[in-house]
């Protein structure tokens, strides 16, 4: 492929190989180096393990719960732990304690504390980066070591040896604390009036991350030369770096009320909600304000009653009015109102003594809600500012001083987004073992903070946030159960589908060139590109080397035949970004879908559970380095093996049957746009998790004085059916950087 590649670069079709067959000869012997280097830095596997302990007893009076986890799991690089390396791993310790008391028959208090212990090591190399070499370095570059020595093999174009980056650099360790606490007291005041309580709780979590380092460099060598000026290093410790920490205290009161008369049923509350958010980076920096503290703050007053008739006709209302800290005094508090009425049809005399419906309900809900993170900043009712441009004063010698101008125009009258909300639903099941459900939404966004982009130039200043982003969002969900039992074999199957598809209604867009450039009336994340329209065939080029007249030119640099052809849709003679339009479904699918089976026989017991998504594309260009052939002198993928190549002199023609552009070691932007050639299927069903146990008998169980014992094999992503793994060996859930995993466990649950 690369003779090929180099052999186009004059956009000549003369064979004129970059490698001789002696080279080639040299690399099938080894005298030349040619290294895999996902062989020489990954393992085939990683571990996992897990262990759980739990307790529960009490009284009347008192219970308890207490339960404790340990967790570890090992990466995929095949290096050794030690001082100054380490494989990517992560080692978990969990305890959970709740206590629950009872006393003067008044008085109950729960207290629920949790606490994790979280470390982490893994290689002094970034890594994203570390899995974009391993994919895009070529196989023939150099060695892992140069020559005989103990030198690593580095160049300037190709400076981090994959293996040198996990074993000569050292490793990073972090170690995260986390601390949840949760106090509760109700006090039940049946003694003023039946079904009215009152609830305090107040809830603490603290997460803290501190980061140790052991970190060296390496020299780089090729042929025995030095080729960078990078100088080895022991490992040295960087000590402890600022610890950051993030820390939740919130606080909830209650005032309920719940009571029964005769066939009517009430329950109400009043509830007065806060929270707020720290985060405090550089924690323990010494000096006057090197610590970097971003507040929340957030406050809710809500009131929700329902009321049901004969558990017949049920109505909830409910109503908050809540307020954040991100918005200016005056705007930021609103109100959210929802509403959720319900018909248990089942109930009704005309059904009473059908023996078919065991239960059928139909519900209906309207609401709003609101959302103050926009993910645009924080507090964009203030003016904020940059540097920009110099002033200079002085005489003889001119010192320059930073300016400042506004980073956009502040917007006082920002507010939280809102959303409304609208579901119709059914519950129905069949012979006391057949059920489903089927949910239809609409959910309504608006309010969505974004940049005013429709404003001119005119206005002098970078366009203001503003609430004025709508979207709306439709679907329908389905779920459909069985369940059932002959002799001694039980069984139940479940099937799940949603469908959702949303729709920008408006986005503050500049009216574009061509109405099918337009984003408004599309999906968020819809891609857009250029229609591909096969390749650039040797007739369609002058001598020079020129298009012929009446074929349009493309904006992306000189086309050679064997380059993609693109449609100019607007049809002005040129091929730009004018002609893009939309190209495909997202990456976010419209349909995701699941199917679970359980079977069981005496002591043993199967599961298994398949989920899927459709409607989904992929842009393989998001994953360049297995789709761009010689990109940036790196790596080709079997993608590439179906190239367009015309050689008459070596009987060579792929024309007719080219799947992939013209094979070249230099940039060529043209092939690369975004476009439908490289938009594909992204659908997948995948085995989510089968699982086969056995339970021990009570016979012997009573023997060795155990409640239950139950031992399992399982497995997670076991086998997975999608075009990318087909075609492109690719995980249709993580195309590129670190893989999606297959697990495979054993294990044994006790009881006592």
């Amino acid at each position: 492929m690369s003779n090929d590649g180099y052999t186009l670069n004059n956009n000549q079709f003369v064979w004129s190989p970059r490698y001789s067959n002696t080279e080639l000869q040299a690399y099938q012997n080894g005298t030349a180096p040619s290294v895999d280097w996902y062989g020489e830095t990954l393992r085939k596997y990683g571990r996992y393990q897990n262990a759980n302990l739990s307790f529960t007893g009490g009284d009347q009076v008192s219970k308890y719960a207490i339960i404790l986890d340990y967790m570890k799991q090992t990466g995929l690089y095949d290096i050794p732990s030690s001082p100054s390396t380490s494989n990517a791993q992560i080692q978990r310790f969990n305890l959970r304690t709740n206590l629950d008391f009872k006393f003067f028959k008044i008085f109950e208090a729960r207290v629920d504390l949790g606490g994790r212990i979280e470390s982490r090591r893994y290689p002094n190399f970034n890594g994203p980066d570390l899995w974009q070499n391993i994919a895009t370095y070529p196989s023939n570059i150099y060695r892992v070591m140069d020559g005989n020595s103990q030198n690593w093999s580095g160049t300037a174009l190709y400076p981090n040896n994959p293996v040198a980056s996990l074993l000569a650099l050292g490793r990073i360790a972090t170690h995260d604390r986390t601390l949840q606490a949760n106090f509760n007291l109700k006090e039940n005041l049946d003694f003023i009036t039946p079904g009215l309580s009152l609830s305090q709780s107040v809830s603490f979590n603290t997460w803290t991350r501190n980061t140790l380092g052991r970190t060296a460099t390496y020299a780089r060598f090729f042929n025995g030369e030095r080729t960078t000026t990078d100088v080895a290093t022991d490992i040295v410790s960087i000590g402890s770096s600022p610890t950051n920490q993030y820390s939740w205290q919130q606080i909830n009161l209650t005032a309920g009320y719940k009571r029964s008369f005769g066939k009517h049923a009430l329950n109400g509350s009043l509830n007065y909600f806060l929270s707020d958010y720290i985060v405090d980076w550089n924690l323990n920096q010494s000096g006057p304000n090197t610590g970097n503290n971003i507040f929340y703050h957030f406050k809710n007053v809500g009131a929700q009653f329902q009321y049901a008739y004969d558990s017949k006709y049920l109505l909830a209302l409910a109503a908050g009015y809540s307020g954040s800290d991100n918005y200016a005094p005056g705007n930021r508090w609103a109100l959210y109102p929802a509403i959720a009425l319900g018909w248990v049809v089942s109930k009704e005399s005309f059904l009473a003594e059908n023996k078919n419906i065991s239960f059928l309900k139909v519900r209906a809900s309207a609401g709003q809600s609101g959302f103050d993170d926009s993910n645009q900043g924080r507090f964009l009712y203030q003016q904020y500012f940059t540097g920009s441009g110099t002033y200079y004063t002085g005489n003889n010698g001119l010192n320059g001083n930073g300016g400042l101008v506004p980073s956009y125009a502040a917007n006082a009258m920002i507010g939280a987004e809102r959303n409304t909300g609208y579901n119709l639903g059914v519950d129905l099941q069949v012979w006391n073992n057949l059920s489903f459900t089927v949910d239809g939404f609409i959910n309504n966004r608006s309010g969505i903070v974004t940049q005013d982009n429709t404003l001119p130039a005119l206005f002098g200043a970078s366009s203001p946030y503003r609430n004025l982003g709508k979207v709306s969002n439709r679907g329908i969900e389905l779920s459909l159960g069985f369940a059932d039992q002959a002799g001694e074999v039980k069984y139940n199957v479940k099937a799940m589908a949603l469908y959702a598809r949303n729709r920008i209604r408006e986005m503050g867009e500049v009216p574009p060139v061509n109405a099918f450039n337009r984003r408004t009336g599309q999906q968020i994340g819809t891609p857009f590109g250029l229609k591909a329209d096969g390749f650039y065939d040797v007739t369609d080029f002058n001598a020079d080397g020129t298009l012929k007249s009446g074929i349009a030119q493309p904006a992306f640099g000189n086309v050679q035949p064997g380059d993609l052809r693109y449609q100019d849709r607007d049809g002005n003679g040129r091929v730009d970004q004018n002609d893009a339009a939309p190209i495909g479904f997202t990456a976010l699918p419209e349909w995701t879908y699941a199917f679970e089976a359980g079977l069981s026989y005496k002591n043993l017991d199967f599961f298994i559970l398949f989920q899927g998504a459709a409607h989904r594309t992929i842009n393989l260009l998001s994953a360049s380095a297995q789709s761009i052939a010689f990109v940036n002198n790196t790596n080709v993928y079997p993608i590439a093996g179906e190239a367009w190549a015309y050689y008459p002199d070596q009987g060579i023609d792929t024309r007719a049957t080219a799947t992939y552009p013209r094979l070249t070691t230099r940039a060529n932007p043209n092939n690369y746009q975004n476009s439908t050639f490289w938009m594909k299927n992204g659908d997948f069903l995948r085995v989510r998790n089968i699982e086969i146990g056995y339970t021990l008998p009570n016979t012997l169980l009573r023997k060795i004085h155990l409640e239950n014992v139950r031992v399992f094999v399982n497995a997670t992503n076991p086998f997975t059916w999608s075009q990318l793994s087909k075609h492109y060996n690719m995980d249709p859930e993580t195309i590129n950087g670190y893989p999606g995993l297959k697990t495979y466990n054993t294990g044994l649950t006790l009881s006592f």
